[in-house]
């Protein structure tokens, strides 16, 4: 079942890309829509240094191979979304006293990424003082495994609202929701958090945007549910048809990774138009030409 999901994500990976936007380089979502029809995908490799995970006590430096996030326009007031990591690599450089045992071998591990579906609905549209807004909820599946130290094995269930409001050049985003996760060592228990998100975009010119955010999420701490927060920001750049990303990354809380970079390409292409009511042919008179 996994191999067809990331097959049918590889597959949309190479269709013809035509235009791009390049927010999706931000982990704080926009309140825009995609047009009927569009498709966004988004690939990345990210590199994270200190990467810990309470439940396993492995630690190390973290390679993200296919950081994939795909949008789709389903209507013009709602958008599908699909994101997950194609594999990540951990290599161990520390081993702490593991909550839930894993059962590989040596200095190093792999899994899949968990798998988020999601959807965005449009509420109003930015108009004078006020912003856009939006709602979007998702469900991550637990893909990744934790006897491979990489996961929880737990369904997590997001909900946020999503805000944009331009100011002058610059594009400024907010996101704030709640977060339900499931416990990996207490059963019957969930953990409920805050989650947020600021973002904000400036363009150099037509080619060059410069990009910052912090986000992260706040709520009891439980193991395998810690607090995270984590700074971004970086640079986008739109060359040969495509849009080019380059992001730092440093975390802020105890269990976030100490830093990291993250490179990525957006693609951008029209699957399909909106569909058009039937076209009434009125008869001709007897006489018309």
């Amino acid at each position: 079942m996994k191999g067809i999901v990331w097959l049918f994500v590889l597959v949309l990976l190479t269709m013809p890309a035509h235009a791009q936007d390049a927010d999706r380089a931000m982990r704080t979502d926009s309140a825009y829509l995609l047009g009927v029809g569009g498709v966004r995908t988004d690939f990345s490799v990210e590199f994270l240094h200190r990467a810990r995970y309470s439940l396993s006590g492995l630690e190390g430096d973290l390679l993200r191979f296919g950081v994939i996030d795909i949008r789709i326009g389903a209507g013009e007031y709602a958008e599908f979304q699909l994101s997950g990591v194609a594999r990540d690599f951990l290599s161990v450089t520390k081993r702490s006293k593991a909550v839930i045992p894993t059962i590989f071998q040596g200095d190093s591990t792999s899994d899949y990424g968990d798998l988020i579906l999601g959807a965005k609905l449009k509420l109003v549209g930015e108009k004078g003082y006020r912003p856009a807004l939006a709602f979007k909820f998702a469900v991550q599946l637990p893909n990744a495994s934790n006897e491979r130290g990489l996961g929880a094995d737990e369904n997590e269930f997001y909900s946020s609202i999503l805000a944009t409001k331009h100011v002058g050049r610059a594009q400024i985003q907010g996101n704030v929701g709640l977060a339900i996760l499931g416990s990996a060592v207490q059963a019957n228990t969930q953990t409920d958090m805050i989650t947020y998100g600021l973002g904000v975009i400036v363009p150099l010119n037509n080619r060059i945007r410069l990009v910052g955010e912090v986000y992260g999420r706040q709520g009891p701490q439980r193991i395998g549910n810690e607090n995270l927060a984590r700074l971004r920001a970086g640079a986008q750049i739109r060359a040969a048809g495509l849009t080019w990303s380059l992001t730092g990354l440093a975390g802020l809380r105890e269990f976030d990774p100490g830093s990291g970079i993250c490179m990525g390409v957006v693609y951008e292409f029209q699957a399909f138009h909106k569909n058009r009511g039937p076209v009434t042919v009125k008869p001709k008179k007897q006489g018309d030409k």
